[in-house]
């Protein structure tokens, strides 16, 4: 009983230590992914604004 109340206790150990470095890989790439894609939308408006302001010079 105690070998199977053991075995039992590592399965859990082991399926806790899995979810727990899932979850540090996802929220390590969540992280990686936002800062990329604040990086892309400020050149983005960058570009919109060059490109406004290149249309209303031509529009004058």
């Amino acid at each position: 009983m105690k070998s199977l109340e053991m075995i039992m206790i590592i399965l859990a150990v082991f399926t806790w230590a899995c979810l727990g470095a899932s979850f540090l890989v996802s929220s390590i790439q969540n992280f990686i992914y936002d800062r990329k894609r604040e990086k892309r939308e400020i050149e983005r408006d960058k570009r919109d604004l060059e490109y406004h302001n290149l249309r209303m010079k031509e529009y004058r």
